[in-house]
């Protein structure tokens, strides 16, 4: 089956589930802007659009077109919010039932003030993503909750992953169905979905710069046609990541690293990535206690004030710089510290914690020799050689010369 019949059956079971007067309610697309979710938006419209057509008395059911900005993501976002205006032009012209809805984590939850205002250690894992969670699930689960949609409609599809198949699987009623899930391409392989922005584009307009942004992201794929193995891959360059522009989740970020070839202006930001990583890595930046006083060992615990606060001026140079290149290429300028408000309360943070717990302010001396807790051991400790303690390692050169 090639992708214009999935195509049509995606279109046909939209045009039925929306039009079940026996599950009465709105609906909600989860939009990211990426490719799958943009497939699975453009279904929706253009269902929506056929009803309109020949039976414009069934639109009745309001679709939210939900969306969370982070931030952070400095690839895809300017995508979207283009992308967002064009389908808010189509959407008044044709006078179809879709609302827009951006959400965003309060600044109390914020990627930048959690990291840098008050000392939170970096995501390290998929298992470990609270960044996801704050960020994006959080935000996005609350307004779901104000809105008590009948089905919330994703661009998921069994073949991204063996995890993601037995994640889907778990929860389907139907081929296309959970109890609150209606997933129209779940059926796509990859070939499925670029052979559809090829040929098909949007509602909206063609899928050009889609494409481009993973081309950019890639320095492979793009809007052409590809052919993938018989077993698709996650890491496929056309299904490369596009997210946040200083995730330390992955280890290498060849995606960022790949745009910013293209884009010189977010060079600054894969670099402070990377010495975000680097900083959080050294033990001489960790407190040794938890915030609340909990005594842990040396290379432990909250992320000290004084190395939050070399961060922080980290995040400006990056943003300045990020600045500086952006006028000369004509484009606007991007920040991870987006207002003043957020700005405000990181400083504050940093004078209440002083006062409050410390202990935080800097890491402990421990001289030549630490214990140091070792898996495996009967007592569990060993003294370990400090070798920080004359001079920092060459991999850290670059930033102490930085802090000092």
């Amino acid at each position: 089956m090639d992708y214009k019949q999935k195509r049509m059956i995606a279109i046909g079971e939209t045009l039925k589930a929306y039009t079940d007067e026996s599950r009465p309610g709105p609906w909600v697309v989860a939009y990211s802007g990426g490719k799958d979710s943009t497939i699975a938006l453009d279904i929706v419209i253009r269902s929506l659009l056929q009803l309109k057509q020949y039976k414009p008395e069934a639109l009745k059911r309001d679709v939210y077109l939900t969306t969370a900005q982070t931030h952070l993501d400095f690839v895809t976002d300017p995508l979207k919010q283009s992308e967002l205006a064009k389908i808010e032009k189509l959407v008044i012209e044709k006078c179809l039932p879709i609302k827009t809805v951006e959400v965003a984590a309060p600044i109390e939850k914020s990627f930048m003030y959690l990291t840098i205002g008050r000392g939170y250690p970096l995501p390290k894992s998929r298992m470990n993503r609270w960044c996801t969670e704050r960020l994006k699930i959080e935000p996005s689960q609350k307004e779901h909750k104000a809105i008590s949609p009948t089905l919330t409609v994703t661009g998921v599809r069994l073949s991204e992953s063996a995890e993601r198949r037995n994640n889907i699987e778990n929860r389907q009623v139907s081929e296309f169905f959970s109890n609150t899930e209606f997933m129209p391409i779940v059926n796509f392989t990859l070939d499925d979905v670029w052979s559809y922005l090829v040929r098909e584009g949007m509602a909206w307009g063609d899928a050009e710069e889609l494409g481009q942004l993973y081309k950019d992201a890639t320095g492979e794929c793009g809007l052409r046609q590809r052919k993938a193995g018989a077993d698709e891959k996650t890491d496929d360059p056309c299904g490369a990541r596009t997210g946040c522009i200083i995730c330390p989740v992955v280890k290498i970020d060849k995606s960022s690293q790949e745009f910013a070839k293209h884009n010189p202006w977010l060079q600054p930001f894969v670099g402070l990535r990377n010495l975000m990583i680097d900083m959080y890595k050294d033990p001489r930046n960790k407190a040794g206690r938890m915030r609340d006083g909990t005594i842990l060992e040396y290379g432990k615990g909250t992320f000290t004030v004084k190395a939050r606060m070399r961060l922080y001026e980290a995040v400006r140079q990056a943003e300045r710089e990020n600045e500086e290149i952006a006028a000369l290429y004509g484009v606007t300028p991007q920040k991870l510290i987006y207002s003043k408000e957020l700005d405000d309360l990181i400083h504050k943070q940093w004078e209440e914690d002083l006062i409050e717990c410390p202990w935080v302010e800097d890491a402990a001396e421990v001289g030549r020799f630490y214990e140091m807790k070792i898996k495996g051991l009967t007592n569990g400790y060993q003294v370990t050689w400090n070798h920080y303690y004359d001079t920092p390692s060459e991999s850290n050169e670059p930033y102490a010369n930085m802090m000092n």
